[in-house]
């Protein structure tokens, strides 16, 4: 029994020698018991040895834009790829080489959502992230996370890598003509004249801005290319404008105007008691308005009818004519008084032979009417015979003027009574009549031919 014992010690000596010898594996930590409202936790990340340590794999998208509301960028000039920014890439790695920006038009209309999709090449690239700009936001941005044609016109959407490599293309944004209008509705213009048409187009930005002018008739109204109006001839015409595909009309009203008028009375000496007339020319022949006011100055005359007067009272009166455009033009006239003409050279005459010596010469109502027959025959015939070739003294025999000796002074031209005595006394013959002692009477006649000339006339008798 002893010896018995004797092995077993033995062998355990043995057993504890060895494990004091040779390596051994971490014990367990001891295991305590938890409470009951605590529970075990384990860790998420198994330890790894640092043979086994690998880079994570780096995913990308070759579409790094999801464009949904939820997930719209914030910037409105570029947009960031939804890629993550990367870590730094590892050495070895490849670069961005080249861009690729692919939309599906590059014609668009205002208004359109854009679709872009951009790839980075080489496929092997380490990071692959981009951003999206646009050269006129005023054409394209990005509005409420989309990239959306705004406005017409043409710009480009740009694509640039993180390493700057970029790529664009070019997007040409067509906004409709809504509707045009026009400077001018209607216009009235005179024979020569020229103006110019200018549209307004709605909206404001539209791209088609082509104008295209038509005239209704264009031997009254022609127009340009650029909307310039030429009035041709009177007259009536519609020019229209067309912009992509919308019109607007101008009426155009082309009259002639009046560049001149004139006034021809038939007679501008007259004398009282004469019924006057006279015309009134508009020119050109065909103005449009062809209307005239007349107006006569002063109490001489009295318009009585279209193109006539009155002559009412000696004196000077002026006949003005006025065009509707504010032209005029004026005739003066003279009324003549001849009964007082003959009065007041029947005085001068006394008042030659008064400063003479001689007594005043009386009047005779018969020999007065025989120089006034005589005054109008010479008007025909300017001599002492008269117009049926007779002798001027036939006249007073005709008048019953009795007489022993008789005599006669003509003339013809002189404005006054005053100017026809100082002629007479200046020629010697006719002198002699005036201051001739023999005669005691004299008669005085004074006629107007139609071109406004006075003739005069001196019968005397003893």
């Amino acid at each position: 029994m002893k010896r018995f014992l004797s092995v077993i010690l033995s062998i355990l000596l043995l057993v504890s020698l060895a494990a004091c010898l040779a390596p051994t594996a971490p014990s367990a930590p001891p295991t305590a018991e938890l409470p009951a409202d605590i529970t075990p936790s384990v860790s998420l990340n198994p330890a790894v040895s640092p043979e086994s340590a690998q880079p994570a794999p780096v995913q990308s998208a070759t579409n790094s834009v999801a464009e949904t509301p939820s997930a719209a960028p914030t910037s409105t000039d570029a947009v960031q790829s939804e890629q993550p920014p990367s870590s730094p890439p590892p050495s070895g790695s490849v670069p961005a080489e080249r861009v690729i920006l692919e939309l599906g038009s590059h014609e668009v209309v205002k208004g359109t959502i854009l679709d872009p999709n951009v790839i980075i090449l080489p496929a092997d690239t380490f990071d692959k992230s981009f951003t999206l700009s646009s050269s006129d936001e005023n054409v394209i941005r990005q509005r409420y996370g989309y990239w959306t044609a705004v406005g017409g016109g043409t710009a480009d959407l740009i694509a640039t890598a993180s390493n700057g490599i970029n790529s664009s293309i070019s997007v040409t944004v067509i906004v409709y003509v809504e509707s045009i209008s026009l400077n001018a509705r209607e216009l009235t213009m005179d024979r020569g004249d020229d103006a110019m048409l200018t549209p307004t187009i709605y909206p404001s930005d539209a791209t088609d801005t082509l104008a295209q002018y038509t005239s209704s008739d264009e031997s009254v109204a022609s127009v340009t290319e650029d909307g310039t109006i030429l009035a041709v001839s009177a007259g009536t015409s519609v020019i229209q404008c067309t912009i992509g595909g919308k019109s607007a009309a101008c009426t155009v009203t082309v009259g002639v105007p009046v560049t001149g008028i004139s006034i021809n009375i038939n007679r501008r000496i007259l004398e009282i008691g004469d019924q006057g007339s006279f015309t009134v020319q508009v020119s050109p022949q065909d103005a449009t308005d062809q209307t005239f006011s007349v107006d006569a100055s002063g109490f001489a005359v009295t318009l009585t009818g279209e193109g006539t007067f009155s002559c009412d009272a000696s004196g000077e009166a002026t006949i003005t004519a006025t065009s509707a455009n504010g032209l005029t033009a004026r005739q003066t006239i003279t009324v003549i008084d001849l009964v007082a003409y003959a009065d007041e050279v029947f005085r001068l005459t006394n008042a030659e032979r008064l400063k003479a010596g001689l007594p005043a010469l009386s009047g005779m109502p018969a020999l007065t009417l025989t120089a006034v027959v005589r005054a109008k025959e010479t008007i025909r015939s300017f001599s002492h015979d008269r117009p049926d070739g007779r002798s001027c003294f036939t006249a007073f025999d005709e008048n019953y003027v009795s007489y022993t000796l008789a005599g006669e002074n003509i003339a013809m031209g002189q404005r006054t009574p005053s100017e026809v005595v100082t002629g007479w006394m200046n020629s010697p013959g006719h002198r002699e009549n005036i201051l001739n002692e023999e005669f005691g009477h004299l008669g005085v006649g004074v006629a107007l031919d139609s071109n406004g000339r006075l003739y005069w006339s001196q019968n005397f008798t003893d």
